[in-house]
């Protein structure tokens, strides 16, 4: 690849701004659609009103900086997806073993590992492996109304095209399904406040007066399934309301992980969110309204530090890897999608089955009570509008506060890690009571200025992902 790359770079080799832009290359990773911008950065001396430039990116090729795109999505940009799932993992993993600013006294809070999915709209076919050899992927016996086989006596690879598309098309309604992923992150809402309530019950309180003694901190992930539906995984911690902000104190004695979990399987039992009936239109005498609720396969598990196979490492592992992925590995459904010309573009690279759901979703939005809704904004995204990965604002760091502290380590650290002091324009160390600094930039475009660029990025990307290997590897052999 090397010589390609170079060939392609003659031009910045002969005007010699190929180390310039190949150590901006560097620092982001390789990204693969950087944001370029133009401006400067300079300093005011407090004392003495002088004025000094202490940056600016005409010096730079093309008279541009490189930024990171910072696109959470594995198949639009590698590099930054992998920073993403990065922080992710720091966010999961402080908020059940400490880290940043939690103490590590919350492993000692109660803590559960739960998975929530959404109900059958018509049988799949599906890949049953349960962690041992796969299985065949339907037993039922007879046809189906519209004369179909029930059965399918497969055994599907991983890989398999078939998988998540229905059995028999015409008894799949691809209609609930999408107004079901709509109204996921209302249902999800619904059960942590139906969790709240049945606590009061089992401990004879108001429900007011719990959520003023005990809290619920959690971070949700979605993923998406193949047959189209959303579920969620997510991690629960009790903790002691009654502190302020900022502060994590155990909860009461009697909240434990067990009363969590059987109050938690009650609310997805009972929880409902109701939604308008998409067959409404097609039946007059249907009801107007639907209930949209759990489906019957859930998981709760409790969470353990010392031992067991639910550890904080494990399940920061499980959950960052979900953040990254898209609702397709083809990419065709990354971005919004603008028209019908495009409708019909991304169809087209799409499997029937999920082609259909993306459709149903387009079209329900010609209806008022789902153009409302914003149907047609979601139709990439299978009707879903949630955040692929939220969470409770206790639970622990945030996403802005891992790239601070990223950029601070960046500016106080040179590459082989040794310590740097960040110094000012006039050769001081950098203090804000002695210096005002004033930055001014402006967007000038996305992606790289020549072909050679896009060449070196994936070249950079790929170093990365081999340091990246290679320390891994060194780690589980130490």
């Amino acid at each position: 690849m090397l010589p390609e790359v170079l060939a392609a770079s003659a031009d910045r080799i002969t005007d010699g701004t190929f180390a310039a832009l190949w150590a901006q290359i560097e620092r982001t990773n390789g990204c693969a659609h950087p944001i370029r911008l133009t401006g400067h950065i300079r300093q005011v001396d407090r004392a003495t009103g002088e004025i000094r430039t202490v940056f600016d990116s005409a010096g730079l090729p093309d008279g541009t900086i490189l930024l990171p795109c910072g696109n959470r999505r594995a198949t639009v940009c590698p590099s930054c997806s992998y920073l993403y799932a990065g922080d992710a993992w720091q966010i999961v993993h402080a908020g059940v073993s400490g880290g940043f600013d939690v103490p590590d006294t919350v492993t000692q809070h109660p803590g559960l590992f739960v998975t929530v999915t959404a109900p059958s709209f018509g049988p799949v076919h599906s890949r049953r492996a349960n962690h041992g050899p796969a299985q065949v992927c339907n037993r039922r016996t007879g046809r189906c109304p519209h004369g179909r086989p029930r059965s399918c006596r497969q055994v599907h690879p991983d890989n398999d095209p078939q998988l998540g598309a229905p059995i028999c098309p015409d008894c799949h309604d691809p209609a609930r399904l999408a107004v079901w992923n709509r109204h996921a992150p209302r249902l999800w809402k619904r059960t942590i406040d139906l969790t709240y309530r049945r606590l009061a019950h089992t401990t004879g309180t108001s429900e007011r007066q719990t959520r003023h003694t005990v809290r619920i901190s959690y971070i949700k992930v979605a993923e998406g399934q193949k047959r189209g539906a959303i579920h969620f995984h997510a991690v629960f911690r009790l903790d002691d309301a009654t502190t302020p902000p900022g502060s994590w104190a155990p909860p009461p004695v009697w909240a434990t992980a067990d009363l969590l979990a059987s109050c938690w399987r009650w609310a997805v039992r009972h929880a409902e969110q109701p939604c308008p009936n998409p067959h409404r239109r097609r039946s007059p005498d249907a009801p107007a309204t639907l209930a949209v609720r759990w489906g019957a396969q859930e998981r709760t598990e409790p969470l353990t530090v010392d031992g067991g196979d639910l550890t904080p490492r494990t399940v920061g592992n499980y959950l960052a890897k979900y953040t990254t992925k898209s609702v397709t590995d083809s990419g065709a459904l990354d971005r919004r999608i603008r028209n019908a010309e495009d409708l019909y573009d991304r169809c087209a690279q799409l499997p029937a089955h999920l082609a259909t759901i993306v459709t149903t979703a387009w079209t329900l939005a010609a209806w008022p009570e789902f153009r409302e809704l914003g149907m047609h904004q979601w139709a990439h995204q299978f009707g879903f509008n949630g955040h692929w990965i939220t969470k409770s604002r206790t639970y622990s760091t945030t996403f802005a506060r891992c790239r601070e502290r990223r950029r601070t380590w960046a500016r106080t650290h040179s590459r082989n890690g040794d310590d740097r002091p960040p110094l000012d324009a006039w050769g001081r160390p950098e203090d804000d009571d002695i210096v005002i600094t004033l930055a001014e930039w402006q967007f000038h475009a996305t992606g790289y200025a020549r072909t050679g660029d896009q060449l070196l990025a994936e070249m950079a990307a790929d170093q990365a992902r081999s340091r990246r290997e290679a320390a891994r590897n060194s780690e589980h052999a130490a």
